[in-house]
Formats: C-alpha cells, sequence, structure tokens
C-alpha cells in the first residue's frame, strides 16, 4: 500500500527495507499547507495543569497547526531499562484531539546519568584534557548536557536505543508530523558557557576514541605515515605519536582536524536519521540551524549545513533577532544561506524568538509587533515554508525562565500572539501563491568553508572571512536581488552572471579552472586581497592568482600590507600612515573612495587596466577576458563595507548593475517580489530607523495593489506605487 502525509508519498513494506530505501533516494517531501506553529513542552514547561487548555486554544483561538516538543532523553529514561513517556503520550493526546500536527525533537545530547556512571570514559574532552562531567545547562534544565561522545559503541547504541523507543511511543498518534533529529547541530559543549573561556576550552572532542578515529581518518586520508608527514611536515615515527592540535601553531592538521570534525558531525546526523528510518520510513525527518557560516563561524560548532541537510527530508533555521543584536540585512543573509543549504528542500523557520530573550538577570530588548512582520515575511518572501515560535510559554526555571512566551506567565495572549495570529491568517490565505515560490538567483557568494578552517587555524577565529561575507551580502541586500550561497562543487551546470569570491585564500585548481571559464563565458567574477593566496596545502603560492592566471587575468599581487586595527596613535611617521584606515581612490567604475581593511595588496598590473590607487599604489584591477569581467579589489572589501563604508556598496552597485536588475527597485526601502500565477505579493521591508517613503516601479502587469495588513487598496498609476513603511518593519502588498 502507499502512504501519505504532509506531501511525502512512500510505498509502505518492511520497516527495515523502508529506511533502507528511503535513506539513499530522494523522499521528495512536499508541504501541503505552510507550518505555523510554535514550540510547546520541554520538561517542566509548560505547566502540567495547562496543558490541555493550552493546545486547545493554539487549535481553536489562534489557527496554529503545528506544536513542536521535547522528550529529554535524561527525563524519560533515568534507569537502564526505565522509560517514562506520560508526559508525551499526554502532548501526543492533546494534538490527537484538537487536529494540530507535532514535530518531536530526538534529544540524543541529553544523556541520563546512568550512562555516564557506566562509561565514564566516554565524557567530551576539551583540548586542555579536562573531561566534561554531564549538568545543567542554561536551557536544559533537566540536566544530561553536554552529553557523551558518541564516538564510544555503547553511547552510540544507547543512544540508537533511545530514538527506537521514543519512536514507538510517537509513531502511533495521528499528529506526529516527523522528527526534529537535531536541535541546533554542534558539538554541545563547543558554545561557551563562561565568559572567562579560552579557545581551548570549546574545542572538541579529544577523547581516546575520537583521537583514534581521527588517526584512522588521516591513514584513510593519506595512505600512511609517510604522506602523512609530507602534508604536514612533520617526521612522526609513528602513529601512535599522531595526536589532534591542541593549540594554535600550524595550518594543515588544523584544517584536517577541523574537517574531520565537521565530516564526524555528519555521521552522526546520519546515524539519527537512519535510526529513525528503521521504524518510521514514513514521517519527515527535519533538522535545523543556529549559526550560519559563512556570515558567522564554522570551526569551533565544526558542521556544515550542506552535508547536513543531504540527509533529511527539510532543513531549518533558528532566529532570536532581540535576543542576540541581529540586524535586518543579517537576518536575512541567514534566510538565504538556510534555503541555499536546503539546495531545493523545503526549508524552515524552526525556532523565531517570541518575548523577551532571557540569561539569568539580563533581558534583551522584546519582541516588537514589527519584528513580527519582518521575520514571518522574510521568511516568505525568502522561500520559507513553516515558522515555529520559540515557544508558547514562557520558560519555568534556569536561565532562560520568564523569557520567549507567546502568552503572559499565566497564559494569557500578549499582543505578539494576537499579531502573529494575524499573521498566519493572512500566510495560510495566500498559500496559493506561496507555496511555489522559490526565489530566482543569478547572483552567487561563493564559499568554501577550508578557507573559514584556514582562517581560524590562522588567528584562532574567522572573522576577516566572516566580516567579509557580511559586507558583500549586505551590498546585494541593497540592490534588492536575491543571492545564492554556494559551495564550489554546486557551480558546475549553474545559469550565475555574478560570482562574487569573499576571502578566498585556498586556490583549488578544479574551482579556480572553473572560474576562469564562467568568466570567458560572459560571467562577472569579483575577488578580493589574497584571492588564491594559497594551494591546498596550506602553502603559499609563489604566483597570486596562481595557474596562469596571473597572466589570463592581468594582474599579480605583491605582498599584501597587514592593516593595524588598533586605534590611529597621536603621531604616527609618514611611513606607517599608510598601516592605519587607507583610503582607497576607485576611478572606475564609478568614482568613489573606499576604506581598506585587512590588508592593502599592492599589484603588478599586466594586461588589465588599473581601477583604484592609494597614493598613487595600483591595488585595484578589472578586464575583459573572453565575454566576461574579472574584477579584483586589493583589500578586504566585504570587511570594509561591514564597518560602515557605503563606497564599496557604491562600487558593487555599479559592477553588478551592469548584468542585474531586481524585479523591483526599492530606493530606501528594500522590496522583494512573490509571484504567482494569478496574483502575487509584494513584501517591502525598512532597515532603518526612521520611516521611509518610497515610490516603486512595478511590472507592467500589475495594475492593483491591495495592503494586506489593513486591508486598504495602495493607488497604482503609471505602473508605479507610493509606499511609506514604519522603521524596522514591513508591508505586504497583493498585486493583481
Amino acid at each position: 500500500m502507499t502512504l501519505a502525509w504532509s506531501g511525502l508519498t512512500i510505498t509502505a513494506g518492511e520497516p527495515a527495507l523502508m529506511a533502507e530505501e528511503s535513506a539513499s533516494e530522494d523522499r521528495g517531501y512536499t508541504p501541503e499547507r505552510f507550518l505555523y506553529g510554535t514550540q510547546f513542552y520541554r520538561p517542566p514547561s509548560p505547566a502540567r495543569h495547562l496543558r490541555r487548555s493550552m493546545v486547545k486554544a493554539l487549535a481553536e483561538e489562534h489557527k496554529f497547526n503545528l506544536i513542536r516538543i521535547w522528550p529529554n532523553w535524561d527525563y524519560v529514561n533515568p534507569e537502564p531499562d526505565k522509560w517514562i513517556f506520560d508526559e508525551v503520550e499526554e502532548v501526543m493526546s492533546y494534538a490527537d484531539e484538537f487536529g494540530m500536527q507535532v514535530l518531536c525533537g530526538l534529544v540524543v545530547e541529553l544523556m541520563p546519568w546512568w550512562l555516564e556512571l557506566r562509561y565514564p570514559e566516554s565524557r567530551f574532552v576539551d583540548a586542555r584534557g579536562r573531561a566534561m562531567r554531564l549538568q545543567g545547562s542554561s536551557n536544559n534544565v533537566t540536566g544530561g548536557w553536554p552529553g557523551l561522545c558518541m564516538d564510544w559503541d555503547p553511547v552510540r547504541e544507547a543512544a540508537g536505543n533511545y530514538i527506537t523507543e521514543l519512536i514507538k511511543v510517537v509513531r502511533p498518534h495521528k499528529s506526529l508530523f516527523g522528527y526534529d533529529c537535531w536541535n541546533e547541530p554542534h558539538i554541545e559543549p563547543a558554545w561557551p558557557r563562561n565568559i572567562w573561556y579560552d579557545p581551548e576550552e570549546v574545542l572538541f572532542c579529544y577523547c581516546d576514541k575520537t583521537i583514534a578515529k581521527f588517526r584512522e581518518w588521516l591513514k584513510e586520508k593519506y595512505g600512511s605515515l609517510d604522506g602523512l608527514n609530507e602534508a604536514w611536515t612533520r617526521r612522526y615515527p609513528s602513529w601512535e605519536a599522531v595526536d589532534a592540535p591542541r593549540a594554535m601553531s600550524t595550518y594543515a592538521d588544523w584544517v584536517d582536524w577541523r574537517r574531520f570534525v565537521i565530516e564526524r558531525d555528519t555521521g552522526e546526523m546520519k546515524f539519527r536519521v537512519e535510526t529513525a528510518r528503521s521504524v518510521d520510513a514514513v514521517h519527515v525527518m527535519e533538522s535545523h540551524g543556529a549559526v550560519h557560516p559563512p556570515v558567522e563561524p564554522c570551526a569551533v560548532s565544526a558542521t556544515n549545513a550542506w552535508r547536513l541537510a543531504e540527509q533529511l527530508d527539510a532543513w531549518g533555521m533558528s532566529l532570536f533577532p532581540r535576543w542576540q543584536g541581529i540586524d535586518i540585512p543579517m537576518c536575512a543573509a541567514k534566510f538565504e544561506i538556510t534555503r541555499s543549504n536546503a539546495a531545493g528542500k523545503p526549508f524552515f523557520l524552526t525556532e523565531l524568538q517570541a518575548g523577551h530573550g532571557n540569561n539569568g538577570l539580563i533581558r534583551s530588548p522584546e519582541m516588537r509587533l514589527r519584528d513580527v512582520h519582518t521575520n514571518n515575511w522574510l521568511a516568505v518572501a525568502m522561500g520559507a515554508k513553516g515558522i515555529i515560535y520559540w515557544n508558547y510559554a514562557a520558560e519555568a526555571t534556569g536561565y532562560e525562565s520568564t523569557g520567549f512566551g507567546l502568552v503572559s506567565r499565566g497564559g494569557e495572549p500578549t499582543a505578539m500572539l494576537r499579531e502573529a495570529t494575524k499573521m498566519n491568517e493572512i500566510i495560510q490565505a495566500h498559500w496559493d501563491v506561496i507555496k511555489d515560490h522559490h526565489p530566482k538567483t543569478e547572483l552567487a557568494l561563493l564559499t568554501d568553508q577550508d578557507n573559514a578552517l584556514l582562517t581560524f587555524a590562522a588567528s584562532g577565529k574567522e572573522d576577516a572571512s566572516t566580516l567579509s561575507f557580511r559586507g558583500y551580502y549586505n551590498a546585494v541586500w541593497k540592490m534588492d536581488l536575491f543571492v545564492d550561497f554556494v559551495e564550489p562543487q554546486a557551480l558546475k551546470g549553474s545559469s550565475y552572471k555574478v560570482i562574487i569570491a569573499p576571502w578566498h585564500l585556498i586556490g583549488k585548481k578544479t574551482t579556480l579552472d572553473y572560474l576562469r571559464g564562467f568568466v570567458e563565458s560572459g560571467g562577472t567574477l569579483i575577488t578580493e586581497t589574497g584571492f588564491g593566496r594559497y594551494d591546498e596545502r596550506m602553502y603559499y603560492n609563489f604566483v597570486v592568482p596562481p595557474f596562469g592566471l596571473d597572466q589570463v587575468f592581468g594582474y599579480r599581487e605583491h605582498e599584501a600590507l597587514g592593516l593595524d586595527t588598533r586605534p590611529r596613535p597621536k603621531e604616527v611617521p609618514e611611513s606607517d600612515l599608510v598601516y592605519f584606515d587607507p583610503e582607497i581612490e576607485f576611478t572606475a567604475p564609478v568614482q568613489t573612495r573606499v576604506t581598506g581593511h585587512t590588508y592593502l595588496n599592492p599589484l603588478e598590473v599586466t594586461s588589465a587596466e588599473t581601477i583604484a590607487t592609494h597614493k598613487g599604489m595600483k591595488v585595484a584591477a578589472r578586464k575583459q577576458v573572453g565575454k566576461g569581467w574579472i574584477y579584483y579589489f586589493g583589500t578586504n572589501l566585504g570587511a570594509s563595507i561591514t564597518a560602515g563604508g557605503t563606497g564599496g556598496v557604491e562600487l558593487l552597485r555599479a559592477i553588478i548593475g551592469r548584468s542585474l536588475q531586481p524585479a523591483v527597485a526599492g530606493g530606501p526601502v528594500r522590496p522583494r517580489l512573490i509571484e504567482g500565477e494569478k496574483r502575487s505579493l509584494l513584501a517591502v521591508f525598512n532597515d532603518h530607523v526612521t520611516d521611509e517613503t518610497a515610490t516603486l516601479k512595478l511590472p507592467a502587469r500589475y495594475t492593483k495593489a491591495t495592503d494586506l495588513f489593513t486591508g486598504a487598496n495602495v493607488a497604482v498609476s503609471g505602473g508605479a506605487l507610493k509606499l511609506t513603511v514604519p522603521y524596522q518593519d514591513a508591508k505586504v502588498l497583493r498585486l493583481e
């Protein structure tokens, strides 16, 4: 027979066979409606006597269609053969009763104390050699954090048993939607829990099993000890002498160590998903990330979201804008990264902040109604197919207590909940437009995790990389263009017109060969300082850019000048002024000034055209190569934009505008068009701190506009409309 659930159709058979097939094939999950829900249950919240009435209110008054639950492993399995699922059954039965769907967490990372007592050697170990005992954490008051290392077979076996026992309980319920297979994937103790931490305290795991597996990974990669010695510039006498790096020093070992841990974590996701599918091959497998490389670091958290999403039916993200002080362009970047990670699969906003964030006695600003508008419609505009709030009732105790509630402490609806209810109603009423919306992109930001890992190896942080990506994204956001973040292997067969390669230090031949062909075929390539500075062994190249590209692109880097990030002294000798905020003067494609950041790279320009100088020093060039153009900037232009420079935005607008134009240009506001067959939506965002009015030119086919928040008609005259958007808010128009 066949089974269908929320658009997921699979032929039923023996469970093990079904899981084997589903793990190797694209299951083709397609949402049948926009998921709109909230995190609901994590012990001890909400109070048990309120749970039924709260689920009833969510379903009947607010028309939410999904709740998310956390059956913590440590809480449901206090002894080896003892399982307590009464609260899980209770909440699932309420969802059954009121027609809600349930996204059930597989909370493997909170492990029971009996397992630690039985296998103390399996504790996570940091780079200083200190083991992490199980304890409570700021967001998990039942304890069991940070779990134990899954490289130990007994721990992995016990985790598989937990997943199996939990699914046996929740699978029979008609309310079950699917599984959140890993909440915000990362090595759990890697996120600092104190303000005095040093880098060695957040690097994991250095236990005996993980180090042994790292050695096996190296044996497979290099084939022999001699191969490893050559790659790392070592003379190890035996494999037993090989250790993972523990302090910042050399490059190849660090990059390999983090590559290994990233692959290890992908393997853990695969284990969770395959274990779940062995007992339930029908329901949706989802997970969601909390950090979003390349605009945020990847080395410490040690995950690659593209590889994680490949294991799943859907991918998602967390977003706490007021708690973490995330501005609107950065929120937008996170959405576009998540869509890119999903690679065509559905993606959700799996956690959206509700109420104020709370960390002990420290409270963030409250989420405002304008934040509900902005983040709901950023999600929709960027292609998301679901929004889930964190969370319904405020946390009861611990560091996060009093925080994140859609309802008051007594359970009464807040203004935010009422506004979320209104947004849900509008979104569901326009599902015909939203369901098939997948932003069309002709612009890519190229990211290769090895560049970020090398940056981490060189400095213990990734700022030069993350700030560069943030700046380029911010510039393109202001151009009202959708963007894909792409890995090199995804470029083949793509149809991008413009590729930006921020902070691309490692010149991999296959990548550079593709980029050369891309330019020759008519594309525009934008690069910056250090493009191809190192080879794949992390040795510097004698000629930059390498592989003959200096001849093709018509420029060659001289040694870069490192810019001083300290406050400029009162007195600086003339010879050293270049190191402090050098002003770069561009003459083409637009006259503008850019403040240097990170490096200032003098150039030898051969067949290219010099387009910028600093006090006579050539520092930027462009050249037509075949049918396309290469632009090189001899500074970290992205980081310069992030630091507040506007010249870089003008420069990129002039370059990219030659090839790409948005469907609707916004001037002071940021419109994004969501096109449907019969009607469309125009979401317009204002990322300024003042109200902004703009005249928006619409595609010719639209002659009628309606404000979806107020129901009022908006006059369309001469193919344009005039719109005022309040500060840090959004407006949404239906276009017909």
